[in-house]
């Protein structure tokens, strides 16, 4: 007689229930420790706009994680920010990607959001969409729910994560956006796009975020700052205020936020940056390098002569930009322009004010105005008065 297998049907039954076990680990996992989903709020000219995030915190800092289109051009103070606790807050904007569609908020005053810590790199985010048999959408909706969706990878590479809906029951939704992607209970990017006709979403990935935004995040962080509209003969100026614009979005510890809709610094400005051009003069002298064109002999228009006289002026060409001079122009326009800048700390007070002077010549063209070569001091000046002022008064 032989003896039953009793073991195959336990088998099997052990081995469905593993399965069931990492399918319900990946739908159950805990929101992850390096991140809080949030539920964004938007109060804008045309209505009010929703979006998702995430959160990640820097001592007593938090910062949040979005598409930049949810935020885009937003008020300093009409952003709200939720989490699933129900604990609000409001935010600024500080840094933003076009290319990638993402944003990075800084929570103003003291909120008591859930916003931990540590914040990984997205190293391992690659092997871990690959190893997971789909991925999970996390957000918070504007009534405070935790909405999931179960995604499928169709594509990964370093920076971007193509997604489909892993089942029949799977739906993406147009507010999925925002969306913080887990593989398991590691957070590995960021939904930023959904198209509902073809159910297909796209999402950036924890390594591309943190290499746009790590630097602003984790210790050593910048300061926040408002740039103030620089003016020119006490009118507000756009190419002045431009000019200094791209020094403090260089500079190392400067943050720049936007004013509120009332024009004020927000609350958590820490230094507001203003200027103005005092005075700017100019007048005409005459080169003193400029070289009449030699007239070409008459009684030898030969083609070597011809050869010798291009290579002649080339040669002269090369010497006076090697020099830094002009020689074709007959007359230069100077330009002196006496540049103020006012640097203010928001928490005392205190400012420094630095007065600049710089002087330009300018060889005069047919193809240039005067009044484009003032365009041109004023920038220029306004740049160097920044990174002197900056110099002088080190942050």
């Amino acid at each position: 007689m032989t003896r039953p297998n009793i073991e195959s049907p336990i088998v099997v039954t052990r081995n469905a229930a593993r399965r069931y076990a990492a399918l319900a680990a990946l739908l159950l996992a805990p929101l992850g420790a390096g991140a809080g989903i949030v539920h964004i709020q938007v109060q804008k000219k045309n209505g009010v706009e929703y979006g998702a995030g995430y959160t990640v915190g820097r001592d007593k800092e938090c910062f949040v994680v979005t598409p930049l289109h949810v935020v885009d051009l937003a008020p300093a103070d009409s952003i709200t920010v939720t989490d699933a606790k129900g604990s609000s807050a409001k935010a600024r904007l500080l840094k933003g990607s076009q290319e990638f569609d993402a944003g990075l908020l800084q929570i103003v005053g003291d909120a008591r959001l859930d916003c931990p810590a540590d914040w990984s790199d997205g190293s391992a985010a690659v092997a871990a969409v690959g190893a997971a048999p789909f991925l999970i959408a996390r957000k918070v909706d504007d009534n405070g729910r935790l909405m999931q969706t179960r995604l499928f990878a169709s594509s990964t590479s370093r920076e971007a994560i193509e997604l489909a809906p892993f089942g029949a029951t799977d739906e993406l939704r147009k507010g999925d956006s925002g969306s913080a992607l887990y593989a398991g209970d590691q957070l590995v990017g960021m939904i930023v796009s959904v198209d509902t006709k073809t159910r297909a979403a796209h999402a950036i990935t924890q390594s591309q975020l943190h290499g746009l935004f790590g630097a602003d995040v984790l210790p050593g962080g910048r300061q926040a700052t408002l740039i103030q509209a620089f003016t020119l003969r006490k009118a507000e100026n756009a190419y002045a205020t431009a000019a200094a614009r791209d020094v403090l979005t260089a500079h190392p510890r400067m943050q720049l936020v936007a004013a509120g809709a009332d024009g004020k610094p927000p609350a958590g400005t820490q230094l507001v940056v203003s200027g103005e051009v005092v005075d700017v003069t100019s007048g005409r002298i005459v080169n003193p390098d400029y070289k009449a064109p030699q007239r070409a002999a008459t009684n030898d228009d030969s083609l070597g002569r011809q050869l010798f006289q291009k290579l002649e002026r080339r040669v002269n060409a090369e010497v006076n930009d090697a020099l830094e001079r002009n020689t074709d122009s007959q007359y230069l326009r100077t330009f002196n322009v006496d540049v103020q800048i006012q640097i203010q700390k928001v928490a005392d007070g205190t400012k420094v004010v630095n007065l600049e002077r710089r002087s330009y010549k300018m060889p005069e063209t047919a193809a240039v105005t005067p009044a484009d070569m003032e365009k041109t001091a004023v920038t220029n000046a306004v740049r160097e008065a920044v990174k002197a002022t900056l110099e002088k008064y080190p942050l």
